[in-house]
């Protein structure tokens, strides 16, 4: 048995682990899961957390999309992309924590009035056809963060200094900020992050979306 991946195109944490499989070269089978709930039941039973993705790898089952790229850089022996010298990895560490706990909600909102007033799964929406006074108050909600983002990263085009799972982890989502209605001028090393992430062939292979 190889590598299969449940996953959804239009799923960020999804978009990562496939930005990930493309860098390392592997194959690998995708199972498509709907981003409606409930989920199908089908993936509940496989699945009983039922969040997107979910990985198996042989007889191996992982679930929560930062387990599942710890685990492959591990798997392929990438201490480039995971270190194993304590410091350095604690730097990624906090990088992919950080991404998660303190960044990735505070995007959301804006990007569900914007790009998801018609599910994803069906061709999602697009910004100006959203309630623009509803838009622009959550885009404001966001620019707190986005300055955090800019005192946290590195300023050469990485979250740590260096390519690692941090940069696949951010990847995503600063991809997907490139369809809403905001400059990013205020904040030149996020910028330049998105920019240098997105632009890596292994992430137009994964297929955003």
């Amino acid at each position: 048995m190889g590598i299969v991946l449940y996953d959804n195109p239009a799923s960020s944490n999804a978009m990562k682990v496939r930005f990930l499989l493309a860098e390392l070269g592997l194959d690998y089978e995708r199972r498509h899961v709907p981003l409606a709930h409930p989920r199908p039941g089908w993936y509940r039973e496989r699945y009983p957390f039922g969040t997107v993705p979910f990985f198996e790898d042989g007889d191996l089952e992982l679930g929560e999309s930062n387990a599942i790229l710890r685990y492959l850089a591990g798997r392929e022996g990438r201490t480039d992309l995971y270190p194993t010298e304590p410091e350095a990895r604690a730097a990624v560490d906090w990088g992919l924590d950080a991404w998660s706990t303190q960044f990735r909600g505070a995007f959301f909102p804006a990007e569900r009035i914007a790009l998801m007033a018609t599910p994803i799964d069906d061709g999602g929406s697009r910004p100006e056809d959203a309630d623009q006074d509803e838009l622009a108050a959550a885009i404001d909600t966001t620019r707190p963060k986005w300055d955090i983002m800019e005192s946290f990263v590195a300023d050469n085009g990485t979250v740590v200094g260096t390519f690692t799972l941090a940069d696949i982890a951010f990847a995503p989502v600063l991809w997907r900020w490139y369809k809403m209605p905001l400059s990013f001028e205020p904040w030149p090393k996020v910028a330049l992050l998105r920019d240098t992430v997105t632009a890596r062939p292994a992430f137009s292979e994964m297929g955003p979306a």
